[in-house]
């Protein structure tokens, strides 16, 4: 996958951001997710972007679905195989439909949406590609 000038990589409908900031993605506060394997899984289904801390560590590990429709629904806690299969799921079925039942409960507004902020709003400092086309975010 190549990157866009929107640092999106091509490639896919559906947008994903991943949280690896300040907690979300790190084994001190999660040791048991395979942080790893969850971008590759992820990356392998849809445009994925990692970002920094997106300011919701309450709901960590957050993942971001930019809908084709342009909205965007914010996933915390998803921090197994089973979450992340279920939402690679959702996402190869173009994320179209409401989550399966099982990411329901996972399913957050993000607190400041109230004024209008959105997946979007989170901007990298700068962005490298990663062999499986993730942009990863680096300081």
């Amino acid at each position: 996958m190549n990157a866009t000038p929107n640092g999106w990589a091509s490639g896919a409908s559906v947008r994903v951001q991943v949280c690896r900031g300040c907690c979300c993605g790190t084994e001190r506060k999660h040791p048991e997710t395979d942080h790893d394997g969850q971008l590759a899984a992820i990356s392998a289904v849809a445009r994925t972007r990692v970002v920094d801390c997106v300011d919701e560590c309450a709901y960590s590990n957050v993942v971001i679905v930019r809908r084709s429709d342009g909205t965007s629904m914010w996933l915390g806690g998803i921090n197994d195989a089973a979450l992340t299969d279920a939402v690679c799921e959702w996402l190869v079925d173009g994320a179209t439909q409401p989550p399966p039942p099982v990411l329901q409960s996972k399913v957050f507004i993000r607190k400041s949406s109230a004024v209008g902020a959105d997946a979007e709003d989170v901007e990298p400092v700068s962005v490298r590609l990663e062999p499986a086309g993730v942009q990863r975010i680096v300081e």
